[in-house]
């Protein structure tokens, strides 16, 4: 009897795998003013690193807006994915909470604009958001963060980072 209760916990044991970040994800997200192309690359089971180009808006106040690229590398890493898996949660397409540090750069060029030129920047944002998969391929992502933003032509300032996207995996 021992043996048989020992042996049905070991194959539970066993065919329960570690939750885990995915190898490589491509998305393509739409914000709430944005758009934005990325791939997040399996670094261990829990660390991604994700690189991003985009394209945002920057509003100067009475004067109209500027529409520029911004590149980023973001390395994340999900902290929840094993709680998430224990309790039956979707771990799917890095489905998790993470903490990441946002480097991005914008150059000084300009999409779209009014009236506007485009101002180079570099930044660096800690930060901490969710994403969740659903319905297949889809996501959604929501987060925050507040950082160190250098502008070339004027200065450092702080920077504040609020996302909230939807995309499509591929």
């Amino acid at each position: 009897m021992f043996f048989f209760i020992f042996l049905l916990s070991s194959c539970k044991i066993f065919s329960q795998q570690e939750a885990t970040v995915e190898k490589s994800i491509f998305n393509i997200q739409l914000g709430t003013v944005g758009v934005w192309l990325n791939n997040e690359l399996k670094i261990s089971n829990s660390l991604a690193l994700r690189a991003e180009a985009g394209l945002e808006p920057s509003w100067f106040v009475g004067n109209g807006s500027v529409w520029h690229p911004n590149f980023r590398l973001e390395p994340r890493y999900y902290y929840n994915l094993s709680k998430r898996s224990e309790k039956g949660f979707n771990t799917k397409n890095n489905s998790g909470n993470f903490l990441g540090i946002a480097v991005n750069y914008r150059p000084g060029t300009d999409v779209f604009s009014s009236n506007n030129k485009g101002i180079e920047s570099y930044s660096i944002v800690p930060k901490w958001g969710i994403r969740r998969s659903f319905a297949k391929n889809f996501n959604y992502e929501a987060g925050i963060g507040f950082g160190f933003r250098h502008e070339t032509d004027y200065g450092n300032y702080g920077e504040i980072d609020l996302h909230l996207r939807i995309g499509y995996n591929f």
